[in-house]
Order: C-alpha cells, then structure tokens, then sequence
C-alpha cells in the first residue's frame, strides 16, 4: 500500500509541474521544450490518447477491456511501453500490435527513475526497452515517454544518441489513485483538454476506473469536436508548424 501511495504521489507532483511548463510554451503552437513534446498544435483540434504500460504487481496487469473498447471502435492512440511489462505480456503486446489504429512506443524497460542518473544509463534504458520490444516482434516509434515524468538535463542527450523524441502530456486525471473514480476521471480530462493536448492514462492495471471512464471521455470529446490522433501525427505537425519556435528543436 504504501509503495501505491508513493507511486500516487510521485505522479501528481510531476503532473503539476508539466502542467505549469505546457502553460507557459507558445500559445498557439506546439508545446516542446529542450526536445521534450508537452503537447501539439493548440490552434488545431487534434489530440492524442496515451496509456502507458509500467511494470505493475497489480492483478491483472493488463487492462483489456480499454483496448478492446478503442479497437471495436477505431480509436488512434499511443502506448508507451516498458520491456519488463511487454515480457509478462506478451499476448497483449502481440494483440495491440495488430491493431491498424495503435501506435506503440518506449516507456523504458525497468521504469526506473531518471532523475540524477548520466546520459549513458538513460540511453541504455532506452535501448534496452526498444530492444525487448523488438525481440518480442514489435518495432516501436522512435518516442521515450520517461519513468515517472522525469525529464533531467541529462536526457537530451541520451534522447538524441537514441534516436528518440520524449514525450509527456498536459492533460493527466491520475489514474493511478484508487480515489479518482470513472465521474472525477472524466471529468478532469474535460475540464483540461484543449486543441493538441496529450492525455495520460495507464492500461497496466494501475488504472483503477480507467476502463470505465474511457468511453465517456472518447464520446465527449468527440462530440466537443475533437479528433483523436497518434503522438506521431502530433508531433509530424509541430515539425511543419511555423509557429513553434524553432528555439526549442
């Protein structure tokens, strides 16, 4: 319990802090900061969906009624994965990469946190995921989405020498927390989302009332008008945009 709760805790201070930087970049282009992506095109109405997939004790480890659900009804998103998640599940890993609508992508291998560690140990967390993927039969889009938010000054440069682009989000309703009820889940991406936001959630079983929450959220905001994208699609946008500034590659 108390390994949940420091878990929870983690995750809600790092969200207060992207939230504040994602308000502070460009005002109506993309969100990216020292190569991070924070969000995409704020003068357009695309938005990505992602779910990361953490190494979890949680039983079961798999949330498969979320991508059954975005499956049947054709719904783009990206999943950040770790190695030692995709290890375990293998069978979902293989049904996810089937799916024409999915993008999968880099959460590490052993989610370990970034903070204070050099550029060849964030590097070598980086390969040694991209490499479990690959062994697994899966060839994951060149994006890090970092353990735990942490984006150190060292990982520019262990992102650059993989070849990747790290990915955060602007729009997090923590999940995780076994509080956050399917109504507050709902509620709070609503209340946060606007035209290139980048959604957070977990399929790894820390999602509590993911699953019940997720089709509300599809339908809703759907139905405000906007149009559910990959981080690939968003990001291909901030790199033609010219009102990003160029400043912060």
């Amino acid at each position: 319990m108390l390994r949940n709760l420091t878990w929870v805790a983690i995750l809600l201070s790092t969200v207060a802090a992207h939230c504040v930087l994602a308000q502070n970049l460009a005002g109506t282009g993309c969100g990216i900061r020292d190569g991070v992506l924070v969000h995409g095109l704020r003068s357009g109405r695309d938005i990505a969906l992602t779910f990361d997939a953490c190494p979890t004790r949680n039983v079961p480890g798999f949330a498969a009624a979320v991508v059954d659900y975005l499956s049947r009804e054709s719904v783009p998103a990206t999943f950040f994965l770790s190695g030692r998640w995709a290890q375990k599940h293998a069978p979902a890993l293989k049904q996810m990469a089937a799916i024409p609508a999915f993008e999968l992508a880099l959460h590490g291998f052993a989610h370990r946190h970034l903070d204070g560690t050099n550029p060849a140990d964030i590097q070598k967390e980086i390969d040694d995921g991209r490499a479990t993927l690959q062994k697994l039969g899966v060839a994951p889009a060149p994006l890090f989405r970092p353990p735990y938010g942490e984006t150190p000054a060292a990982l520019a440069q262990a992102a650059r020498a993989a070849s990747v682009t790290p990915v955060l989000w602007d729009v997090a309703p923590g999940d995780p927390d076994a509080h956050q009820t399917a109504e507050m889940l709902e509620r709070s991406v609503l209340q946060h989302t606007r035209g290139g936001s980048i959604i957070v959630m977990h399929v790894n079983g820390r999602g509590v009332g993911t699953a019940a929450a997720v089709p509300k959220i599809v339908n809703a905001l759907r139905s405000r008008g906007f149009n559910f994208v990959t981080v690939s699609v968003l990001l291909r946008a901030c790199q033609s945009d010219s009102t990003t500034p160029r400043g912060n590659p």
